[in-house]
């Protein structure tokens, strides 16, 4: 079995069990959030969408409400259900969530008008071969959305900061930094159209709740908050507020087109 076969069962392993507490984090139910991504394409009326390692749906939801069809993807059946129900009771007759992996994308080429893929470039054991497949998987006038959490430019920090969310979630591999991503974008001969860059802000208890660690791991990840709250090694700007520790993620959205096209 290949490095890329066990880090896929290992996603399965961890989705699987930590399906229904992940569908309920506020980063993965934010609707408001997940129509604000779909606006920043140009998904129509005539759009066909897919959503990559769509998670629970929701994005791919946002983008139903909006294109002719629409499909979320994903390796992790318990969140694709979850996808699955609450769409059926939405009434939802334009979408669709289908089995498969983003290292191989069981959809033909050049079949999408839109491609979006939010957070999870982080879970990529290979994210080149990831940004292949979804741009060969796209219409040559289409768009890709990625929106995900930077990883730190300096090495150090960026390291230590990967460390902390592989204690918390084993699927993690690395937070790409932006310099990281554009460099992976130009490999794929993909042009970034636009770009909007923010942050989100955490309580460390809630952020807990996304990966299930146990109380050995979480004792672990406190200390290293409650030191990066003096060092920020972490580059996370860990601090405490009224006895609440905290932090913050840097994160970017992408739009991309195949650069031929982002020239004309």
């Amino acid at each position: 079995m290949s490095s890329l076969d066990s880090h896929t069962k290992k996603i399965q392993k961890q989705f699987n069990r930590q399906a229904k507490e992940y569908a309920q984090t506020n980063q993965a139910k934010d609707m408001r959030a997940m129509a604000g991504l779909v606006g920043l394409t140009k998904t129509n009326a005539s759009s066909v969408t897919l959503d990559v390692a769509c998670g629970p749906g929701r994005l791919t939801m946002a983008f139903a409400n909006h294109a002719k069809q629409a499909t979320g993807l994903d390796v992790t059946e318990n969140l694709l259900d979850i996808g699955r129900a609450e769409a059926a009771k939405l009434e939802m007759d334009n979408i669709a969530f289908t089995y498969g992996s983003a290292l191989n994308i069981p959809f033909d080429s050049k079949t999408f008008d839109t491609v979006s893929c939010r957070a999870a470039f982080h879970h990529f054991a290979a994210p080149g071969q990831v940004l292949k497949e979804l741009a060969r998987v796209l219409k040559p006038e289409g768009e890709i959305i990625i929106a995900d959490i930077l990883g730190n430019e300096k090495t150090t920090r960026a390291a230590h900061h990967d460390a902390l969310e592989q204690l918390c979630d084993p699927t993690h591999v690395s937070c790409l930094s932006k310099t990281r991503f554009l460099t992976l974008f130009n490999e794929t001969g993909l042009d970034v159209t636009s770009t909007r860059f923010g942050s989100m802000d955490y309580e460390v208890e809630q952020w807990l709740l996304h990966g299930g660690p146990n109380d050995a791991q979480k004792q672990e990840i406190r200390s290293r908050f409650k030191q990066s709250v003096v060092s920020d090694q972490t580059g996370l700007d860990a601090r405490e507020e009224n006895g609440v520790l905290k932090f913050t993620h840097q994160t970017a959205v992408f739009v991309l087109a195949h650069a031929a096209t982002a020239k004309h």
